[in-house]
C-alpha cells in the first residue's frame, strides 16, 4: 500500500528540470551524463546527434539532452535548449587553445532571446589531468564576467573519475520546478 501511495504522490508533486548539455567535440558531455545517470564511468565514442537520458535524483524527474560538438551540431544547440531549465556547458580544460572557439560557440548560444535568463553551469572538466587554466583565466577566456542575464557558475570537474559531480548535481536540483 505505501508503495502505491508513494508512486501517486511522486505524479502529483514531483519536481521536473530539462537540461541541455553543450560543448565542443570530447569535452566529456556524454561522460558527464552517465556519471550522473549511473554514477559509472562509460567509454563512448564521440555523440553523433544527440543522446537524451530520463533520470530520477532527489526527487526530481530529469530529463538530459546531450548535444553532439561537432562544428555540423552546434548550430543546433539553440533549438534544443529552448525550453530547458540549465544549459550545462562543458569545457574540456585540457586545450587552452580551444577556449577562443568554446567563447565564440557559448555566446553565440547565449545571444537567444529564449535563453535569457536561464541558470548557465560551466563545468571545467578533465580536472583529473591536471588542469591547463585556472578558473580565473578561464572566466576571462570566456568572458563569464560579461554574462550578466545568465546566472552563472563553474565547477571544476572529472566526469570519469567523478570528482565534483555531486556538487554539479545539488546545483541542478535546486533548479527543479514544479
Amino acid at each position: 500500500m505505501g508503495g502505491v501511495l508513494a508512486k501517486l504522490r511522486s505524479l502529483f508533486f514531483s519536481k521536473h528540470l530539462e537540461i541541455v548539455l553543450v560543448g565542443l567535440a570530447n569535452a566529456g558531455k556524454t561522460t558527464f551524463m552517465h556519471q550522473l545517470h549511473s554514477g559509472k564511468f562509460v567509454e563512448e565514442g564521440p555523440t553523433v546527434g544527440l543522446n537524451v537520458k530520463v533520470m530520477q535524483k532527489g526527487g526530481v524527474t530529469t530529463k538530459i539532452w546531450d548535444l553532439g560538438g561537432q562544428s555540423q551540431y552546434r548550430s543546433e544547440w539553440s533549438r534544443y535548449t529552448r525550453g530547458c531549465d540549465v544549459i550545462i556547458f562543458v569545457v574540456d580544460t585540457q586545450t587552452p587553445q580551444d577556449l577562443p572557439l568554446v567563447k565564440k560557440e557559448l555566446h553565440r548560444l547565449l545571444e537567444e532571446p529564449a535563453l535569457a535568463h536561464l541558470p548557465l553551469l560551466v563545468l571545467a572538466n578533465k580536472i583529473d589531468l591536471g588542469p591547463k587554466f585556472t578558473q580565473k583565466e578561464l572566466i576571462t577566456g570566456l568572458n563569464l564576467d560579461y554574462i550578466v542575464d545568465n546566472p552563472w557558475l563553474i565547477i571544476p570537474v572529472s566526469a570519469k573519475e567523478g570528482t565534483h559531480v555531486d556538487q554539479a548535481l545539488e546545483f541542478l536540483l535546486k533548479q527543479a520546478k514544479s
